[in-house]
C-alpha cells in the first residue's frame, strides 16, 4: 500500500513540475508518463485523467489549510500569522501555477475560489478576539493579507520558497503590526 502512496505522490509531483514548465493544457498524458519513465495505463490505474491529478494537486493546500483551520482557536495571533506564512511558501509553487495558467484556472477556478473564501473568513475570524467589532475584523483581514500575499511577495522577489528566519519573522512581524498597530 505504501508502494501506490509514493508512487501516487510521484506522479503528483512530476504533474506539478510539468504543469508549471508547460501549462495543464500544454501537458498530455503522455508527458507525464515520460518524465516518470512509465506508461500511461500505469498512470491510469492512479489517476482517472488529468482532470482527476489537477484536482488532487488542488485538494492537498486546501487540506493543509484545512487543518490550520481547525487548530486556529488553540494557537496565537503570532502562531497562526507564522503557519500562514509556512504554508504560503510552502505552496508559492502551486500558486505559480494557477496564476500562469489560465486552463486550471478555468477549469478549477470557481471551486477554488469558495474553498478560498471559506478558509480566509475561519482564519481571519480566529484572530479577532471576541467581542470583535469592525475595526477589529478590517485588522484582522489586514494582517492575514500581509501574511500570505506578503509570503508570496517575498518568495516571488527571492526566487525561492525557503524564507530566511529573518525574513520570516519580518512578515510576522507585519502581520502582527496590522493586526495590532501602535498607539
Amino acid at each position: 500500500m505504501a508502494d501506490a502512496a509514493q508512487t501516487r505522490q510521484r506522479i503528483l509531483d512530476s504533474a506539478l513540475e510539468l504543469f508549471t514548465e508547460r501549462g495543464f493544457a500544454g501537458t498530455s498524458v503522455a508527458d507525464l508518463a515520460g518524465r516518470l519513465g512509465t506508461s500511461k495505463a500505469a498512470l491510469y490505474h492512479h489517476f482517472r485523467s488529468k482532470n482527476e491529478i489537477l484536482a488532487a494537486l488542488l485538494d492537498a493546500p486546501t487540506r493543509r489549510f484545512d487543518e490550520l483551520v481547525t487548530q486556529a482557536p488553540e494557537l496565537t495571533a503570532e502562531q497562526l500569522l507564522g503557519r500562514v506564512v509556512d504554508l504560503t511558501a510552502e505552496l508559492s509553487a502551486m500558486a505559480g501555477m494557477l496564476d500562469g495558467d489560465p486552463s486550471v484556472q478555468a477549469a478549477q477556478r470557481e471551486r477554488l475560489l469558495d474553498r478560498s473564501r471559506d478558509i480566509n473568513e475561519a482564519l481571519t475570524a480566529a484572530l479577532v478576539p471576541p467581542p470583535g467589532d469592525a475595526d477589529a475584523r478590517l485588522r484582522a483581514h489586514a494582517a492575514y493579507a500581509a501574511a500570505k500575499h506578503g509570503t508570496l511577495a517575498a518568495v516571488t522577489d527571492l526566487g525561492t520558497a525557503e524564507l530566511s528566519p529573518v525574513t520570516r519573522a519580518a512578515l510576522v512581524s507585519a502581520a502582527l503590526r496590522a493586526l495590532h498597530p501602535a498607539g
